[in-house]
């Protein structure tokens, strides 16, 4: 019997360790159904509570039930929690007067580690006080769904940049969830001075007036296979200081949907000139934005075909005007203050008479000056109906060893209506003037290579196009071969252009290469090969203006050493050359 008795109470034992053991099953926090204050009162009082407790004994797991469930005042996440819903359509939070965050003051930049959010769906109660462009213009609720991290306006003002200061916020996961603001508030997700995050297979929804998801100054952030719709002003936009993000395989669509007149009235209140504006479903506001990945991402409009944005008639309404202003526009991608960029398999169509551009980048000088560099844009599939400028660029920069300063390569671009810049062009480059000293400096674009590319369009003027200020050459070298519009061959530029040339290579020890001159070109060309310190290692070669001139240069080349190859319009003169590098690999 006590053999017996030993062996029931061991099994017994077993049993009861199963039963109470917080790693077999988390409890699940006992929020209440209902929209009375009292309970949504308690309701925020019992999850806060839930949380602490989780990341104080580092449980971890805090189990929401499914249901809609109201909360009134702040969630704030702590570090070591994993919160769990039964499923994003069947868990539902909804925030009446304050977001989720991982600060607990608007200013307390607290740091937090190891946050897990999934499988449940978070947002504003619509009716929150929110923008109205005719009735409630400027007092409405100011915060975002979700804040991961915070920055100051001290250091937004010192130039902070993530990669010489420890971030605050690292190892964040957001998984299935769905985020719905309701047009409430600002940005959907805003993320800053964090590392290691990731948002996957969720659902971005109607933010207020700013963005889907917001990023500024951090590093390592991978935002994969989301829907990010109805947005206020961008999709995703990177802000300040941020490195090695991937965005990959989202779809985004109807962006810039109130901001627009927003802005228009900002402005037109201020007394400055009014221009437009252009935000981008995918943005690199920058700057300092680098090693960005944006990859086989989708981005359209959902509304009917050809229709305005609807910021631009309710500015007309307002201010009584006659016709309706194009003056919020579409763009898909801009890579304004960003370097080291790939933009790939990704398709755009944008069906509207507001659509400005399928890509642009410019320079940044904010606190650092940051100029486009080494950006990439490959195997792209473009569309729209009208567009005034398909792709437009702004003093770009070479990385010295690389060919490729900014490569527009292998995409296709379809217009099916006009191109409405001046030349009808597809590639727009223009110099950026600044001001220093009391002295103009223009900036003008070094390197731009344009290869393989597939235009179908009966509007196309020139492929390339350089517009001046200054009078000088906005782009010193194009690189240009292998394009085509309607299946035939098309290699067109003109104006302010220094060289074009189609094709450089190296064998039997003579590099070879073959010019391009534009449309406005007249006077012979001058080649001579440097090294890298700029010192001379052939003699001047003359090339005289033809549809296509070809040139030989003997000269030896030792693998792996980088060489320039300057082409000049002044026989003896190269500090202000065309400059491309190269060597073989």
């Amino acid at each position: 019997m006590k053999k017996y008795a030993f062996i029931a109470g061991i099994v017994i034992s077993i049993l009861l360790f199963f039963a109470v053991s917080p790693v077999a099953k988390a409890d699940t926090v006992s929020l209440t159904q209902g929209t009375t204050p009292e309970i949504a009162t308690q309701n925020g009082k019992i999850l806060q509570s839930a949380i602490n407790q989780a990341s104080s004994a580092k449980t971890k797991n805090v189990t929401l039930p499914a249901g809609l469930f109201y909360i009134n005042g702040q969630i704030t996440l702590k570090s070591d929690i994993i919160l769990t819903g039964a499923s994003a359509a069947s868990t539902k939070l909804t925030m009446n007067n304050a977001p989720m965050t991982t600060d607990s003051t608007g200013t307390s930049q607290e740091s937090v580690t190891d946050i897990t959010l999934q499988n449940f769906t978070l947002q504003y109660n619509p009716n929150m006080s929110k923008y109205d462009y005719f009735t409630n213009p400027t007092n409405f609720y100011k915060d975002n769904l979700l804040n991961i991290g915070m920055y100051t306006k001290a250091e937004s003002d010192a130039g902070y940049k993530a990669i010489t200061k420890k971030p605050l916020k690292t190892n964040i996961k957001i998984i299935n969830m769905i985020f719905n603001a309701n047009k409430v508030g600002n940005s959907v997700v805003n993320i800053a001075k964090a590392k290691n995050v990731t948002i996957q297979n969720s659902q971005i929804l109607n933010s207020g007036l700013q963005n889907g998801i917001s990023i500024t100054y951090s590093d390592q952030v991978k935002i994969l296979n989301n829907t990010v719709k109805n947005l206020g002003r961008t999709g995703i936009v990177l802000y300040y200081g941020n490195s090695n993000t991937q965005i990959i395989n989202n779809k985004v669509s109807d962006w810039m949907q109130r901001y627009g007149s927003y802005h228009y009235d900002a402005v037109k209140k201020s007394g400055e000139t009014l221009d437009s504006m252009q935000d981008a479903a995918i943005d690199s506001y920058g700057p300092t934005n680098n090693y960005l990945t944006i990859q086989n991402n989708q981005i359209n409009l959902s509304t009917a075909a050809n229709k305005v944005n609807p910021n631009n008639p309710l500015i007309a309404k307002k201010w009584h005007l006659k016709t309706v202003p194009n003056y919020t526009r579409y763009t898909a991608f801009r890579a304004s203050g960003a370097q080291n960029v790939l933009y790939q398999g990704n398709t755009v169509n944008i069906d509207s008479p507001d659509t400005f551009a399928f890509f642009t980048t410019n320079m940044r000088k904010s606190n650092t000056l940051t100029r486009p560099k080494a950006i990439t844009l490959v195997g792209n599939q473009f569309t729209a109906r009208n567009i005034d400028y398909p792709v437009r660029i702004f003093a770009g920069i070479s990385d010295a060893n690389l060919l490729n300063g900014i490569t527009i390569q292998s995409n296709n671009f379809r217009i099916l209506g006009k191109i409405n810049n001046y030349y009808h062009s597809l590639i727009n480059v223009r110099e950026v003037p600044i001001t220093e000293n009391k002295r103009i400096t223009y900036y003008p674009t070094e390197l731009l290579s344009v290869l393989g590319n597939k235009i179908q369009s009966t509007n196309l003027g020139t492929m390339v196009d350089g517009t001046s200020t200054s009078k000088n050459d906005v782009l010193k070298t194009l690189l240009m071969t292998s394009n085509t519009n309607n299946g035939k061959a098309y290699q067109i530029a003109k104006n302010y252009i220094g060289t074009t040339l189609k094709s450089v290579s190296y064998s039997n020890n003579a590099l070879r290469g073959s010019m391009i001159w534009n449309l406005d070109e007249t006077k012979p060309k001058y080649v001579v090969i440097l090294n890298s310190a700029g010192k001379r290692l052939t003699t001047e070669q003359k090339i005289l203006k033809s549809n296509l001139a070809n040139f030989t240069i003997p000269i030896k080349l030792l693998r792996g050493i980088p060489i320039q190859i300057a082409i000049s319009e002044t026989k003896g003169y190269y500090p202000q050359s065309s400059i491309i590098s190269y060597k073989i690999k």
